[in-house]
């Protein structure tokens, strides 16, 4: 009995014809293979589902094609079928994930030197290469350095920053970004096609979405979708397999927020959570929407439209760009801080409601202001001089009204120009921040609430940052011990009893601010806290700034300088480390002053909060939209 093959597994491209996108890849490959100049080392990174193992092989098979023309593979040589068949003794495949250490690469150098059965090379596709140990890493570094020259290696992976620099730095290198979107379309009508199946445009555009340039991806989504479909795949099958919103609800949302229409956007977001939308997706389809109405509205040119038609256009056609460019910007900054988390339906929903805003508020002023006077003027025209008003007295009339309106257009331009000069006088103050509030915190849940309100407080509020050479700083003169002892008293601040009431309320309530960090190094002076979002480490370096606060924290912790950082700076951190540490350039440990330190801090906001200043309020009095400094 015949096995049911994935359809990623049955289309896999097995010549380079079929390849979807990287067509640079595809011609690099194809001319060395024309001129017979094979590197003897390759490195295919990228993320899932782009083609790099299909590629290796493809290339694997080329190499050792008998009648190889013009690049191509000949596909009816012996060795070509046997590739095809994936029986060729001379391509040998290996996958690091359950293959990682020293002795399997030693395997490999033990047999390397025996010459090829059929072909003029032995190739070996080594896939996930980064799992691979560090002694498989060196051991395999010995084979790369002086490899036999009837030996190709190929490795693939899709964590390039794991790769050693000595690995990379004897590989050609090919990264692969994700398959575009024209590309990926075009493979997956031929695979409909050849599976008997017709397919809405529509729902190949929502698949290219959300397959975030994966084509294997992509093939399991039209897998499934054929399941629930006889011979015609439509938008309403997509949905009803992975919930996601047609073009036309996409659009509403998007004219509602251009509109100012709360309700309707509250109402319908409320719906899709409970029907379980994928709003990851969602996000991506109403930034490309926007990106083709912006596209337009600057070329007018109707080759920018995939997704949309032009008459998808005529309800945009007097919206103001800078109000496009603002809906996207929320949308991005959501997409980027929840992407792949349980909260962004509740934080895309906010982004989107914080767009719906009134004209500003001097606009609203200045137009109250005159409706006022003209109001005032009339009633008194009225009440004078019902009958009997003079042309010579209207036109005086007339004339103090406007004579009023520059009056009221002026004063906010004077403001600016105060703001200019007076910026060279910023000082920057502590933050108000309360430490002592009157609330009480008697269990978990009521200590999650009242953080959650610290942190949309604080949200907004400016505030100094902790730099890289800081916490590479504290990692040299790190103390195992003492991250352990810091560790557990902030848990014990937080312990709770079998009915989630909290064992130190009092503690609790006063280091709320650590509840969501984690004590990840500590030296003689420094603690290292690192959070998953940006929000808690602003929240927390917004408290540190206020000297009352920071006295509470030497109470309990002595004069430790606390240094809060997210996920995404210590990614950094690693890095940067990791670098240093292979050059053998790791500075030597420094103390940081405790008194002296958040003085410099404050003295950097001040240069920080000077620049910002200064530019806002020079674009405010120029109406010049976007102001740039040169050093």
């Amino acid at each position: 009995m015949e096995q049911n093959k994935a359809l990623y597994r049955k289309y896999r491209p097995s010549n380079f014809g079929d390849i979807a996108g990287h067509q640079n890849v595809v011609e690099i490959l194809k001319n060395e293979l024309k001129n017979n100049k094979i590197s003897h080392s390759f490195l295919f990174a990228g993320q899932r589902g782009t083609g790099k193992t299909s590629i290796a092989r493809i290339l694997a098979k080329s190499v050792n094609c008998l009648n190889i023309k013009d690049g191509l593979a000949c596909e009816v040589c012996e060795s070509c079928i046997a590739s095809n068949e994936q029986r060729n003794p001379d391509i040998i495949e290996m996958d690091a994930a359950s293959n990682n250490g020293v002795d399997e690469i030693r395997e490999i150098k033990n047999n390397i030197n025996s010459l090829p059965f059929i072909g003029k090379y032995k190739i070996y596709i080594i896939d996930e290469v980064h799992m691979l140990t560090k002694a498989a890493f060196n051991a395999l570094l010995k084979t790369l350095e002086e490899p036999p020259v009837h030996a190709i290696f190929i490795l693939a992976t899709t964590e390039y920053a794991k790769i050693p620099a000595t690995i990379l730095s004897r590989c050609q290198i090919f990264n692969f970004k994700k398959i575009d979107r024209i590309s990926l379309m075009n493979r997956l009508s031929f695979i409909c096609e050849n599976e008997g199946y017709t397919i809405d445009k529509a729902v190949l555009e929502e698949i290219a979405i959300i397959s975030e340039g994966s084509l294997r991806d992509a093939s399991n989504v039209i897998e499934q979708l054929m399941t629930v479909t006889s011979d015609h795949i439509t938008v309403e099958d997509l949905k009803s397999v992975f919930y996601v919103a047609t073009k036309n609800e996409k659009m509403k949302i998007l004219t509602n927020i251009l509109n100012n229409d709360p309700a309707t956007i509250i109402n319908y977001f409320e719906k899709a959570n409970n029907q379980g939308m994928d709003f990851d997706v969602f996000t991506l389809s109403l930034i490309e929407i926007i990106k083709e109405i912006i596209e337009f509205k600057f070329t007018n040119d109707e080759n920018v439209l995939n997704m949309l038609d032009k008459s998808d256009l005529n309800e945009f056609a007097k919206v103001n760009v800078k109000s496009l460019f603002e809906v996207a910007d929320n949308l991005s900054e959501a997409y980027a801080k929840t992407k792949g988390t349980n909260i962004n339906f509740n934080y895309l929903l906010i982004s989107l409601l914080k767009t719906l805003k009134t004209p500003t508020e001097h606009k609203i002023k200045i137009e109250e202001s005159v409706s006022t006077i003209q109001e005032n003027i009339i009633v008194k025209e009225v009440i004078d001089e019902p009958n009997h008003i003079q042309e010579t007295e209207k036109q005086i009339l007339i004339e103090k009204v406007e004579e009023i309106k520059e009056e009221v257009i002026q004063q906010p331009i004077q403001t600016f120009e105060e703001e200019i000069t007076q910026v060279n006088d910023i000082e920057i103050k502590e933050e108000s921040v309360s430490i002592n509030d009157d609330y009480e915190l008697k269990t978990l849940t009521n200590l999650k609430i009242q953080l959650n309100k610290n942190l949309v407080d604080n949200e907004e509020k400016k505030t100094y940052k902790v730099e890289i050479n800081e916490v590479i700083n504290l990692l040299v003169g790190a103390n195992k011990n003492k991250r352990e002892d810091i560790e557990n008293k902030i848990n014990s601040f937080f312990k709770v009893d079998e009915q989630n009431n909290l064992l130190n309320p009092d503690l609790a309530k006063k280091y709320i601010n650590l509840f969501n960090f984690k004590v990840i190094a500590a030296s003689q002076n420094e603690i290292l806290l690192r959070a998953d979002d940006f929000e808690n480490v602003n929240n927390l370096l917004v408290f540190l700034q206020n000297e009352e606060y920071r006295e509470s924290i030497q109470k309990e912790f002595g004069k430790a300088l606390f240094l809060p950082i997210d996920e995404t700076l210590w990614n950094e951190v690693k890095i940067s480390f990791k670098r240093l540490k292979e050059i053998n350039q790791l500075p030597s440990y420094e103390e940081i002053n405790y008194d002296s330190y958040f003085d410099k801090k404050k003295q950097s906001m001040v240069l920080s909060h000077f620049d910002d200043k200064t530019i806002e309020a020079a674009s405010r009095l120029f109406n010049i939209d976007e102001l740039e400094i040169e050093d």
